[in-house]
């Protein structure tokens, strides 16, 4: 019973680093929805993984979104590419996000005609020179941040150029902490209460059998 006791005490350890690993993880540009057509604050994302700072960040912009600027960041200076006069990516550097830290960069865009998924590529470079690619499907270790476009008047209401967007834009800064891959953090957040209290009870109960 013993040995049993303690591995339901390491597979609650091991859940709640999971969880813990899982909601952190991922560069994520975030509101996840967006209707066609409409003009958003987009909010990227950057938290630190390793003992290194973050350097660096580069994100492309899929086809289709039109991209009007940045807000800028005390200490990071940007830099735009373009072809034919739309911006193609934004790379932010001079700055640096310390570990267990994360950076927002907000982008002012317009969503794209067409309903669908837009992935948005990013590249983090750390202080130690590598970089990672968060270029994936939705499903891969690294996965690319992804946006999907519905169709304009369908769930969400569309915006224009007054004061209706400046309030949704408000609100899009105001829900822009996402975690992996965009997803609500209410799901890891109750697993991980969960593998807390599975954790407590399994040491009282050893500490009675001791």
């Amino acid at each position: 019973m013993r040995k049993i006791l303690l591995k339901v005490a390491a597979l609650s350890s091991l859940l709640t680093l999971a969880v813990a690993g899982t909601s952190w993880a991922h560069v994520t540009v975030a509101p996840e929805e967006v209707a066609a057509e409409d003009y958003e604050t987009l909010t990227v994302t950057v938290p630190t993984e390793k003992e290194v700072p973050t350097t660096e960040i580069r994100v492309e912009v899929p086809d289709g979104f039109t991209v009007s600027g940045v807000q800028p960041v005390p200490g990071w200076d940007y830099e735009f590419e373009e072809d034919g006069g739309l911006i193609t990516s934004v790379t932010w550097s001079g700055g640096e996000i310390g570990q267990r830290e994360f950076q927002q960069f907000l982008i002012s865009a317009q969503a794209p005609e067409e309903p669908g998924e837009y992935l948005w590529r990013a590249f983090q470079t750390y202080e130690d020179g590598s970089t990672v690619e968060w270029t994936g499907p939705p499903d891969a270790e690294e996965p690319a941040s992804v946006v999907e476009v519905a169709p304009a008047g369908g769930t969400r209401e569309r915006g224009h150029a007054g004061g209706e967007a400046g309030s949704r834009h408000g609100a899009a800064s105001a829900r822009a902490l996402p975690d992996s891959g965009g997803t609500s953090p209410a799901p890891y957040g109750v697993a991980g209460a969960v593998a807390l209290i599975l954790g407590l009870t399994t040491a009282a109960l050893l500490r009675r059998r001791a």
